[in-house]
């Protein structure tokens, strides 16, 4: 099956210069990606801050210009676009971004912001807009009503419910979401990651989940890569993932979250010393500096990815302690599923939770 979404070996590196602008070093924010996505699948790209998996989502979608490697959507090489071209693809693929108070024109009313990709796409004639975005807001839990309203007017979880009805505007086959509910309250992350979840099923969507909860990405995700300094270092199906992570930087990551699992013979995994500098990485293996694990090998050469459905990048995998499973009731999802049955004991349906609060 041809995925809908193809990243190969994708570099992009940023300059850092010194005071007086003289060149002093690159940060390889991205470093030899490569990822698909199959159409209707949920991919979460998960990692500490830093990582660059949001650089990584923004390449995706040619938000940023990658230093090397192709991008394919839907068959096409999206480097390989003219501008014009470009533009008529991006129709298909959106982004929600992580902060909502920052992702909306202050100057422009609700009406206007999701309106805006109607117009620029033709995806409706001039006078079907107001019916088209009253029927966004709808969807997104938002009265019609209240589309001549500034985004100063509404609560940080609305907000983020305009951005995602402006997301849907042009009818896109591929969303990804940036972290979309880092930046809200945990009751309205429930709201919001249902929702989600509803239309993701609703409209048969292809979603890319940027996160670091590792909670919610269970709950929702199909298929987990895991990002340390560039580079992914794990990539399967999210309970393999979850219950027998073969990477020592992911089974840290897992065990930081009570209930996730990931511990070695039932203690903690030490991660002693600080995340390396992105300008001047390790030798060989990029996690080697703080893995209770890492032996002569792992400096000498860099790992690749290596696994069928479930893949590592570890030189040790095979020799690794057997990891502990996480608990049946994980500490993340638990907390997601208790604020869910908190508005479905109330008969709250999911498009209408906060509808009514300015």
């Amino acid at each position: 099956m041809t995925p809908l979404l193809e990243l190969r070996d994708l570099v992009r590196a940023f300059p850092v210069r010194d005071a007086l602008g003289r060149a002093k070093g690159a940060v390889r924010a991205v470093d030899g990606v490569s990822l698909a996505v199959a159409e209707g699948e949920v991919l979460a790209i998960v990692g500490e801050s830093g990582c660059g998996k949001s650089t990584l989502g923004r390449l995706a979608l040619r938000l940023i210009e990658p230093d090397a490697g192709s991008i394919r959507f839907m068959g096409e090489d999206l480097r390989a676009l003219k501008p014009a071209d470009l533009r008529r693809r991006r129709r298909d693929m959106q982004l929600i971004f992580q902060d909502p108070f920052a992702s909306l024109d202050p100057r422009m009313t609700v009406e206007q912001a999701v309106s805006e990709p109607l117009r620029l796409h033709g995806i409706v004639p001039r006078a079907q807009e107001p019916a088209r975005v009253a029927e966004l807001l709808a969807r997104v839990g938002l009265r019609p009503e209240l589309a001549r309203r500034w985004p100063h007017e509404f609560s940080g979880g609305q907000r983020q419910r305009i951005a995602i009805a402006r997301s849907l505007a042009s009818r896109p086959r591929l969303i990804i979401g940036d972290e979309p509910v880092s930046a809200l309250d945990v009751s309205v992350q429930a709201q919001v990651i249902n929702l989600l979840q509803d239309l993701i099923a609703e409209l048969r969507l292809t979603f890319v989940l940027i996160s670091h909860d590792l909670g919610v990405v269970r709950h929702i995700a199909d298929r987990v890569a895991v990002m340390y300094l560039g580079r992914i270092v794990e990539e399967g199906p999210t309970e393999a993932v979850f219950r027998a992570a073969r990477h020592p930087y992911t089974r840290a990551l897992l065990a930081a979250v009570p209930g996730q699992g990931g511990r070695d013979g039932g203690k903690a995994i030490p991660l002693e010393g600080d995340v390396p500098s992105p300008i001047d990485p390790p030798s060989g293996c990029r996690f080697r500096t703080r893995c209770p694990y890492a032996e002569a090998v792992c400096a000498e050469r860099m790992p690749e990815l290596e696994g069928a459905a479930h893949r590592a990048a570890c030189h040790l995998q095979d020799r690794l302690p057997p990891p502990r499973p996480p608990a049946e009731h994980d500490a993340g999802g638990e907390r997601l599923r208790r604020l869910q049955a908190y508005f479905t004991d109330r008969h709250i349906p999911t498009t209408t939770m906060g509808a009514t609060k300015t």
